[in-house]
């Protein structure tokens, strides 16, 4: 049986992984994004990508600030950071977009769960690219 001390230990290793806090925050940032996306194309009938184009800058502040201070503690170089961040978004942007436009155009499933077969895709390059280029350590 494991002692409360272990549990904690493991518990602290396992949110000092650097992919297991990334798919934490990234969690919370894809509730941020879908649901305002949801808000959005659902309930004020905004068209999908009119909606992902509101819904991505949102969730990626959210990211940025998260990853930046509390994941890769990479604080140095901010606004290089910032820069390099807003570009692998902008490119997870149009991987989603063009995720979406594809569901909307070729079956009945429609925007929103275009939106929802977007995100692995999308998380899943932007880890790559952010942990290697946005937040790589500067020692």
């Amino acid at each position: 049986m494991s002692t409360l001390a272990e549990l904690k230990s493991r518990g602290t290793a396992l949110l000092e992984n650097k992919l297991v806090a990334y798919f934490l925050i990234g969690g919370v940032a894809s509730v941020i994004d879908v649901g305002l996306f949801l808000l959005l194309h659902e309930v004020f009938e905004i068209r999908a990508l009119v909606a992902h184009s509101i819904s991505i800058p949102v969730s990626a502040l959210y990211s940025f600030i998260c990853n930046a201070f509390f994941n890769f503690r990479t604080v140095d170089k901010l606004f290089r950071r910032a820069a390099s961040f807003a570009i692998v978004v902008g490119l997870g942007y149009l991987l989603g977009a063009g995720v979406i436009a594809i569901v909307e155009s070729q079956t009945s499933l429609g925007g929103s769960v275009g939106k929802i077969i977007s995100l692995p895709l999308v998380f899943a390059f932007q880890f790559y690219v952010n942990s290697r280029i946005s937040f790589r350590s500067s020692t």
